[in-house]
């Protein structure tokens, strides 16, 4: 089963995310025209497992070598 495109109250598709990072529950997303935007999901967990259903990075993410 495919991911839905949109979140609930969210007005982007996911399409049009590139990358995240969070605090305290408040997304501060980049496009991928290169705009950012704050996003203050009601549930920060579901709205995270969304992005990640969409493989959008957090920039948290730091590779091990």
């Amino acid at each position: 089963m495919t991911p839905k495109a949109t979140y609930p109250g969210f007005e982007h598709e996911a399409y049009d995310l590139k990358k995240y990072i969070e605090a305290s529950g408040l997304f501060s997303i980049l496009l991928q025209c290169g705009a950012i935007i704050h996003y203050k999901p009601a549930c920060a967990a579901d709205f995270r497992a969304w992005l990640s259903s969409h493989n959008i990075d957090s920039v948290n993410k730091q590779k091990v070598h």
